[in-house]
C-alpha cells in the first residue's frame, strides 16, 4: 500500500477502479477473487530472501473463453529500472500458460508507460491496438495500450505482429 502517493500511481497501477489510499479492504476484495472456484483472479507477490516485498502481479481469468489478463503489475519504487519485472511476469506467464484452458494472455498499459511497454514487448507481447482517450485521471485523459500473447506463441518463442 505504500507503494503509490497519489491516485494517478494507483490507477496506473490497477486501473480506474481503486482509490488512493489503497486500503487493507481493497487489498481483501482482490485476494477474495482468488477463492472463488474457480477462481476469478491469482495473485502473486514477490519476495527476497530477507523477506522484503518487491514485486506484485495478478492474473484475472476467463474461464469460459480461455484468457488470462496480466493486471496490477508493480515493481517496488526502490527497485524499479532493474529488470526485475521481465523475470517476475515471465513466471506469471508460465502458471498462465501452464493452465490448460488458458489459450491467451492479454494486458493493458497506459501508453506513456514506455517501460513497461519494453518489458510485455520482450515478454513476446503484440501491439493489439490502442484504446484512446480511454481512463480518466483527476483533469487528464489516458490512453490504453492493449497488448497479447497467444499460447502458440508461447510454446514456440515467436510473436506474431499485428497488420493494421
Amino acid at each position: 500500500m505504500s507503494w503509490f502517493h497519489d491516485q494517478q500511481e494507483v490507477t496506473q497501477w490497477a486501473g480506474s477502479g481503486p482509490t488512493f489510499p489503497i486500503t487493507p479492504s481493497q487489498l481483501a476484495a482482490m485476494v477474495e477473487e482468488a477463492r472463488t472456484s474457480p477462481p476469478r483472479r491469482y495473485c502473486w507477490m514477490a519476495a527476497t530472501n530477507d523477506g522484503h516485498l518487491v514485486g506484485h502481479a495478478q492474473l484475472a481469468l476467463d474461464w469460459n473463453d480461455g484468457v488470462a489478463r496480466l493486471a496490477r503489475i508493480a515493481i517496488a519504487p526502490e527497485l524499479r529500472g532493474r529488470g526485475m519485472a521481465h523475470g517476475m511476469l515471465s513466471l506469471v506467464l508460465a502458471e498462465a500458460f501452464a493452465l490448460p484452458r488458458i489459450e491467451r494472455v492479454e494486458l493493458n498499459v497506459f501508453s506513456w508507460n514506455e517501460a513497461a511497454i519494453k518489458t510485455y514487448t520482450r515478454l513476446g507481447f503484440v501491439h493489439e491496438g490502442t484504446r484512446r482517450s480511454s481512463v480518466r485521471v483527476g483533469a487528464e485523459r489516458w490512453d490504453t495500450v492493449m497488448m497479447g500473447q497467444l499460447r502458440v506463441e508461447w510454446e514456440t518463442g515467436r510473436a506474431t505482429p499485428v497488420h493494421s
